[in-house]
């Protein structure tokens, strides 16, 4: 039986989870709706998408995340400070004007010296995992990568790369577009981690200059860019300690395989990241009592 209705409603797409009370998610829509769409009338997009959901579980409250809570969002809902655990989240959860129960789960900031940092959506998958696995670094590589760490079953601080966004746009236009067909290459990907130890800039202007003179085939841009973001990426968690704690890598398909390879040898564990959202909204809406323990 659906117990809560979920929705992780992103930037430029939506994820809708009929979520069972054993944290599974018994049905799954999506849609390409994201809150930048600009369209406004939340509540109308929310029906369209769930649809009979609403009507086969009226007793089901509905739980947000994502930037559906940002200040492009339904409502904006104020970030929690980290450290923060499930209590914490559950008790800032924002009620949208909706026919039933429905409310948004705040972000997570974090501060650090000079250092800001945010997330939104982030929070579900990482709470679900600590659920679990209460001390440990996890990976959640995407278009803003997360390194986060959890200590006693609470969010206790994250850093985040724009490893994914920045190398969509590289390779889309600029310099380093080729306007071929890309296709995997291990070894052009371990060229790129191995480049990225001279600095990422100049790590990166090497899939021009190597493609020119013959040594890197065009096919592989897309593989020799990767390493040496992700290359970065994994330099800066070095210099921040999170290569010594044991550390979840939450990823699947070929994105896994990178991050695998260039974390070669720290001991990860790699873990799906899809059923994380449902289980982590799960424990929200437990938490904030809208549905039974």
């Amino acid at each position: 039986m659906t117990v809560l209705i979920g929705v992780d409603w992103g930037s430029t797409s939506l994820r809708a989870f009929a979520i069972a009370a054993d944290g599974t998610a018994r049905e799954i829509r999506r849609a390409e709706d994201g809150v930048f769409a600009g369209t406004g009338d939340y509540a109308g997009r929310l029906r369209a998408v769930l649809g009979d959901w609403l009507a086969r579980w009226p007793d089901a409250p509905i739980l947000l995340c994502g930037m559906i809570g940002s200040d492009r969002g339904w409502l904006h809902a104020p970030y929690v400070a980290a450290p923060a655990g499930a209590d914490d989240i559950a008790a800032a959860l924002l009620q949208v004007p909706f026919e039933r129960p429905a409310f948004i789960v705040p972000g997570i900031s974090f501060a650090e010296g000079d250092m800001r940092e945010v997330m939104r959506g982030e929070e579900t998958l990482l709470l679900a995992l600590a659920s679990n696995n209460p001390d440990a670094v996890v990976c959640l590589p995407g278009t803003h990568s997360k390194w986060a760490r959890l200590q006693s079953g609470r969010i206790s601080g994250f850093r985040t790369h724009m490893t994914g966004e920045i190398r969509a746009t590289l390779l889309s236009q600029g310099a380093l577009a080729t306007g071929v067909a890309q296709e995997p290459s291990v070894d052009a990907f371990r060229a790129g981690l191995a480049a990225s130890s001279q600095g990422v800039t100049r790590g990166l202007f090497q899939a021009r200059a190597r493609r020119l003179l013959g040594t890197l085939d065009a096919r592989h841009t897309a593989a020799f860019v990767s390493g040496v973001l992700i290359g970065d990426e994994v330099s800066s968690a070095k210099l921040a300690g999170d290569l010594r704690a044991p550390i979840i890598l939450a990823a699947r398909g070929a994105v896994a395989v990178d991050y695998v390879e260039a974390l070669a040898g720290t001991g990860i564990s790699v873990i799906d990241p899809e059923p994380l959202a449902a289980q982590g909204l799960l424990l929200l809406a437990r938490g904030a009592k809208l549905i039974a323990a």
